[in-house]
């Protein structure tokens, strides 16, 4: 137990760079739209036990001041849980039995499980892939076993709240990008040696927490992240947000980010990137090779994100197109898998 308490402090004192670290506060002062939200459900509650307050003037016209209250109610919770809480999709399996799962601990002091797909012949190269989201590890499995194909060895995960991952509630980036720090950390330990040289495959969302990652990488692969592969990548949160806010909620964006902003800074105490800053350049801009490869009909992020991309990164980036392409995961291409494996052979 101690070597696990030592290993946790070593976590959160290490000063680590793309993520915040602080575990969220336990406190006992509920928040207001929680109180208001209580005392909302008690009165709908009295008012179902005692009908004859449906005939009283003064509850008649407290509750006729609630309906505004209720209205607010339900839109501050319908943001929170479009943002800050993961969808529930079934998870895809792992199929390839050489895969070797372990537990490590990621953000907040929270155990998690990641799994290691080992080089078949020694290796010191690592690539590290971050799916998307809503996905899981499974539904990349192809492009892992890709990697693994030439001689590399490659570690990934189901990502916070995704897959088979807890962490449904109160989800955010910040606490993805620590796990995924976390689990670079841990990789010396399972490997038993540590990696000469690394890279990092993102996929849509992956591809977003992957050019943080490498803008601002830290301990023992500060110096060995030898580049970055971006498929499809986001490339702005707030874009992400607009599309996940249901109806014309988009339309109130002042107050959106107030409720954003106040979660944000709830969850995380030292937060190090607000909304506004979500997105690039102010993300962060990595200074290693890239390899962006875009789906040429990308049905869920549309040419914003990779518009954005290459107004920033663009000139920087090997940059392939495949039109044939969609932005899923579960479709492989061979195409994508030479644009890939040409350019880490020129690498190696």
């Amino acid at each position: 137990m101690s070597v696990i308490n030592r290993r946790r402090d070593r976590l959160i004192l290490r000063a680590r760079r793309a993520a915040a670290y602080a575990k969220t506060p336990v406190t006992w002062t509920p928040s207001i739209p929680t109180v208001l939200t209580a005392l909302f459900l008690v009165e709908a509650l009295a008012v179902i036990a005692f009908p004859q307050i449906r005939v009283n003037r003064a509850a008649l016209i407290l509750i006729g001041l609630s309906i505004p209250l209720g209205f607010w109610l339900f839109i501050y919770w319908k943001i929170y849980l479009s943002v800050f809480t993961t969808p529930y999709r079934e998870p895809v399996p792992l199929t390839d039995s050489r895969w070797k799962a372990f537990d490590f601990i990621g953000w907040g002091e929270e155990r998690m499980q990641a799994f290691l797909l080992p080089a078949d012949e020694p290796s010191k190269d690592l690539v590290l892939y971050l799916h998307g989201y809503p996905s899981s590890l499974g539904r990349g499995e192809s492009r892992c076993q890709h990697l693994q194909s030439l001689g590399i060895n490659v570690i990934g995960l189901d990502q916070r709240g995704l897959g088979n991952q807890e962490g449904r509630m109160d989800w955010t980036l910040l606490k993805v990008i620590a796990d995924a720090e976390a689990l670079l950390e841990e990789a010396p330990k399972q490997l038993g040696f540590t990696p000469e040289r690394l890279w990092i495959y993102g996929h849509s969302m992956g591809g977003f927490i992957t050019i943080r990652l490498a803008a601002y990488p830290s301990g023992w692969w500060e110096h060995s992240l030898e580049g970055i592969v971006l498929e499809s990548p986001v490339t702005s949160f707030p874009m992400i947000i607009d599309e996940k806010l249901p109806g014309r909620m988009v339309m109130a964006r002042p107050w959106v980010r107030h409720v954003l902003r106040r979660e944000y800074e709830r969850i995380h105490p030292d937060l190090s990137v607000r909304y506004a800053t979500s997105e690039l350049p102010y993300w962060g801009l990595p200074e290693v090779p890239i390899l962006a490869i875009q789906a040429g009909q990308d049905e869920m992020l549309g040419e914003a994100h990779f518009a954005l991309f290459k107004e920033h990164l663009g000139d920087v980036a090997e940059v392939h197109v495949l039109n044939d392409m969609p932005h899923t995961s579960r479709v492989d291409l061979p195409v994508r898998r030479a644009k890939v494996e040409a350019w880490l052979e020129a690498m190696r």
